[in-house]
């Protein structure tokens, strides 16, 4: 077993006691998405935005570094979680285009998924779990998607 691979299965074995799964599993979709809203709002410098891309951000740069992650866990499973990466994408985009207040939706995700993540776990749930998971934000959506591969019987 690989590296990346052991990631994927330590997250599994800490995530075994979950009390409430609906709140704990949507906010560990919900943390990284507003993770990433918060990194769209931080300015670029101008000389990168010209010459790069205007679309290019921090976001994006984080959303670009954790595909290449995903690819190194698995080839199977990064393509499964590109349909998720462009629809975050679209919306943040989308937000953008409306002239929306990303940075305050996001912050309202942050706060709600970070109250489902530490309320959604066994009774011993403390501040240091709660760490660990922020600490493993894009693994738990990979890891969500390979117990919905594995229902499905398809190969990682």
């Amino acid at each position: 077993m690989n590296d990346p691979h052991k990631w994927l299965i330590d997250y599994g074995n800490s995530h075994e006691n979950i009390r409430y799964p609906v709140f704990f599993w949507s906010a560990v979709i919900l943390f990284p998405i507003s993770l990433i809203g918060i990194l769209w709002h931080i300015e670029m410098p101008v000389s990168f935005y010209i010459s790069v891309s205007p679309i290019i951000n921090w976001g994006v740069m984080f959303l670009l570094a954790t595909i290449i992650y995903y690819f190194i866990i698995s080839i199977t499973l990064a393509i499964g979680m590109i349909p998720l990466i462009v629809c975050i994408i679209a919306f943040f985009l989308w937000l953008e285009n409306i002239n929306y207040p990303i940075i305050s939706i996001s912050i309202g995700i942050n706060i709600i998924s970070l109250y489902g993540l530490y309320r959604g776990k066994d009774k011993h749930t403390n501040f240091n779990n709660l760490w660990q998971d922020i600490q493993m934000t894009i693994i738990g959506p990979i890891w969500m998607l390979s117990k919905i591969y594995k229902k499905l019987g398809i190969p990682q």
